[in-house]
């Protein structure tokens, strides 16, 4: 029986300016965006300070670090009518924000307990020091919850982020609109 539902941020809460960017990037000089990835992914799960990961990012792209946050922040488009079907879940289910994020970065794209309205909890990787598709990302954001790994789906917008959950214990929802997700969930939570 599903207790939980977990939403990723970016792709799924807030539109990816970054992932759009490295795409774009992986078809000229994919070693560059592959360093840009393990830069991201560094600061994500805490290896790595914030400052100078994004620095580092900028860098890569040839902007100054004003430059790349301005850009990324102009970028990001909350999906308000997911964040209302969160809300709607809500009173059935526990519910919470799975985000690969650095230290920070959620309260700098989010006003000051806006998330509180649509989750009980909200993990930031690099305040756990794990990311997804890292086991344990997953496990302490279930821990927090106070459910089973197998009473959760996960929704994330990459197939390698679900793979993460699912290789966890939880189920997974490979997130491509609000639509097909309320179909698609409307499936699991009926099983």
């Amino acid at each position: 029986m599903i207790k939980a539902i977990l939403f990723d941020c970016f792709g799924v809460v807030l539109t990816d300016a970054l992932s759009e960017i490295v795409a774009k990037l992986q078809q000229r000089d994919p070693s560059k965006a592959d360093r840009i990835v393990g830069l991201v992914a560094a600061g994500s799960n805490g290896r790595m300070d914030a400052v100078a990961s994004r620095a580092a990012v900028a860098g890569e792209l040839g902007m100054t670090l004003d430059e790349y946050v301005h850009t990324m922040r102009s970028g990001e488009v909350k999906n308000v009518a997911l964040l209302e079907y969160a809300r709607t879940l809500r009173r059935s289910y526990k519910t919470a924000m799975l985000s690969n994020i650095i230290s920070g970065g959620l309260a700098a794209r989010f006003p000051h307990n806006e998330l509180a309205q649509y989750f009980d909890v909200v993990v930031a990787s690099a305040d756990i020091g794990f990311a997804k598709p890292e086991a344990e990302a997953y496990q302490i954001t279930a821990d927090r919850l106070g459910v089973r790994y197998d009473e959760c789906v996960m929704i994330d917008d990459r197939e390698d982020y679900c793979q993460g959950a699912i290789a966890a214990g939880m189920h997974a929802i490979l997130y491509k609109s609000l639509v097909q997700l309320q179909r698609d969930l409307d499936r699991v939570l009926q099983h």
